[in-house]
């Protein structure tokens, strides 16, 4: 009987302890690709991806743009050139040859600047 309560015990303890879990991604995750190059600074704290250079958030996706410029340090991220950001509401396009030429996002943020 002490046995049987023993390996009862165990098999509860057991399943309570096993669950699942869907894996978690932090808010301010990154991921980042470039065809040309990639350089980084660490005295500034910068990131700067050059040639058809893409980024993801977790609230905004950049691609295609020329050049993408992430400061660690200040948590901004700057893009360069010509672009495609996409985000929940649709896609935004900026041509390489259009004035306004770079985008301000801060990381975190719901919002971008195209200055």
């Amino acid at each position: 009987m002490k046995r049987l309560f023993v390996t009862a015990s165990l098999i509860l303890a057991i399943g309570m302890n096993c669950y699942s879990q869907n894996q978690v991604n932090p808010e301010n995750e990154l991921t980042y690709s470039c065809d040309e190059m990639v350089k980084q600074n660490p005295e500034n704290e910068t990131i700067t991806l050059i040639g058809n250079a893409n980024l993801k958030t977790s609230v905004f996706e950049f691609e295609n743009a020329d050049k993408i410029v992430l400061n660690k340090k200040t948590k901004e991220i700057f893009v360069i050139g010509g672009y495609k950001v996409h985000l929940n509401g649709g896609t935004i396009t900026q041509q390489p040859k259009s004035e306004k030429k770079w985008l301000r996002y801060k990381i975190g943020e719901n919002v971008a600047y195209v200055e």
